[in-house]
């Protein structure tokens, strides 16, 4: 409904259909938590997959070995070993896809509970990365903060997908600092050439983007509950 479609609304009307609206609003989490679910069941298989692959090969140079062959052919494991790379590479780059599509829905939810009115500017208008702004968006107008320790799990996310897409996972191309918050990662290694993610780390970055969402959905609850019953003092 435009603005000028609402001049000839009372403000009686107006105020119970934005109570409906908000309403609504706090029925429908922004997160898509059936998203989440399938993607854990998606990690859980293709790790499974995975561990079946290497198994195999394993099993295949052994009954080498024990034929007393030379020459072990051994291109099954290099290829296993590639697949797993990329798709625990690919694992990172679309948990931070789905970080920022639940950040910007966050974004737009707030914008809706407070009132375009009453937003001096929007994300666009912050400078940062795309998930950073819109924090910051969400941190101003939303009254809240993230805290640190989740958010530091997130930046260290966000720090190895940067890399393995500008980079395709080159650790001579890591920045000082961002080696030193990587090499802290339970499941990510630095050792080589390339970056090396494992099974573990795909698990912690989940559970990471998990809390994340649990909690800013519970904060910007908060915020609707105050835009249905209102208090001079909220904006």
């Amino acid at each position: 409904m435009s603005d000028q479609d609402a001049r000839g609304i009372p403000d009686a009307v107006k105020r119970t259909l934005r109570t409906l609206l908000l309403g609504q609003i706090k029925e429908m989490p922004t997160g898509d938590i059936y998203e989440l679910e399938l993607f854990d069941w998606y990690i859980k298989e293709t790790e499974k997959l995975l561990n079946a692959m290497l198994s195999r090969e394993h099993k295949f140079i052994q009954g080498q070995v024990q034929s007393g062959m030379e020459n072990i052919n051994d291109s099954g494991i290099a290829a296993v070993d590639y697949y797993l790379k990329r798709v625990r590479y690919s694992h990172v780059i679309y948990l931070t896809s789905l970080l920022e599509t639940f950040l910007e829905k966050s974004c737009a939810t707030l914008t809706t509970a407070i009132g375009h009115q009453n937003l001096p500017f929007t994300t666009a208008e912050l400078k940062g990365d795309q998930w950073s702004v819109r924090r910051k968006f969400l941190e101003r107008f939303g009254k809240f903060s993230v805290p640190d320790n989740l958010w530091s799990d997130v930046q260290a996310l966000i720090t190895l997908r940067n890399n393995l897409v500008h980079d395709n996972g080159s650790t001579s191309e890591l920045k000082f600092n961002d080696k030193k918050i990587l090499a802290k990662r339970n499941g990510v290694k630095l050792d080589g050439y390339e970056v090396v993610i494992e099974a573990a780390y795909i698990r912690s970055a989940f559970e990471a983007i998990k809390l994340v969402v649990q909690f800013v959905e519970k904060q910007i609850g908060t915020v609707v509950d105050r835009a249905i019953r209102p208090r001079a003092t909220d904006y």
